[in-house]
Formats: C-alpha cells, structure tokens, sequence
C-alpha cells in the first residue's frame, strides 16, 4: 500500500448525532466542500427517505446509499456526511476506512430521543418505543462506528469545540495508507 495524503473526511455516527451540523460548519473551516450522502440519495430518487423506505423498502435505500457513496468517496477536500446506517455494509466501511479520514460523532440514547422527538422523518424510529430501538441499534453498530480515525461525543462540546477537535486530529493524521487500486 502506498502513503497517500488524505484530503476527506466522513462524518459517520448514528441518526440526530450532528453529522448534518457539524459537517457544514467543518467544511467551511477548512475550505472543503460539504456532501450529504442523504441528500444525493432523496435527490437522485425525487424523494425522501422515509418515503424511500415506505414505498420501496430498507435494501433499495441502503443500494442507493451506497451508490451516493461510491459517486463522492474520491472527491478532494470534502467533508462527507454519511447516514447512520450507511457502516453497516462492509463494503462501505472499506471505502470510508481506505478513502477518508473517518470521525464518529457520538452521543447517548436519550439525547438522540430528545433530538428527533417530533421528527416524523426517521423511519427506523416509527415504533411504539423509539428510546429502546435507539439504544438496540446503537449497541448492534457500536463496532461499527467505533472503526474510526477519531470519535468525539456532540454532547460534550459546543458545535465550534467540535470542529476545532476534528480539524486537530485531521491535520495530525492526515497520512494514511490508501489502497492504490482505487475502490
């Protein structure tokens, strides 16, 4: 494997952790561009995720997510704001593992529950009980988004102390090996 300077960074962590947030606010610190992996999906198919789950299914949303991530994984100086279920496929976690610096934002279950009350647009949390089926799915991908470059908890720091603390770690690490038959 060749060293390679990494020039993108992927915002990965479950649903309402501030990857939507932080990312814009990142992207502008360091003069990259922002990308919402969630929004190419609802773009590409002229409708919102939730509607994207309703009416097509789960595995046609996690397809196109994949395919949004394919179409930006090799863009420079950009910060990429992937879903929260977007590391549950090995072969999307390769090409954030190989392709960007990889942060998890991170929070507990009850603040993400305080953050989407209200929100009807979390299909995953259409449930009787949504605190519970965030801390089950949480706990299913925890190893998942703990296979990161740097973690960093949302609640812990102002949105402007998050950004300093990635842009640290970024900058410190930004040599990593790169798989050179470019996924």
């Amino acid at each position: 494997m060749e060293i390679k300077q990494i020039e993108r960074i992927a915002l990965i962590g479950f649903m309402a952790t501030g990857k939507s947030t932080i990312g814009p606010l990142l992207a502008e610190r360091l003069g990259y561009v922002f990308i919402d992996t969630d929004e190419l999906v609802e773009a590409a198919a002229k409708m919102k995720i939730s509607e994207i789950f309703n009416n097509l299914g789960e595995s046609v949303f996690r397809e196109a997510e994949h395919d949004a991530l394919k179409l930006v994984i090799n863009m420079e100086k950009a910060v990429i704001s992937t879903g929260g279920g977007i590391i549950l496929f090995e072969r999307n976690r390769k090409l954030l593992r190989t392709k960007t610096f990889v942060v998890n934002l991170t929070c507990r279950p009850e603040t993400i529950f305080k953050r989407i009350q209200g929100d009807q647009t979390r299909p995953l949390l259409d449930t009787e009980d949504p605190l519970k089926r965030i801390t089950l799915l949480m706990a299913e991908r925890r190893k998942y988004y703990e296979d990161c470059d740097f973690q960093i908890s949302t609640e812990d720091f102002s949105e402007i102390e998050c950004c300093e603390k990635i842009e640290s770690a970024y900058k410190k690490s930004k040599k990593r090996p790169v798989d050179p038959t470019g996924l």
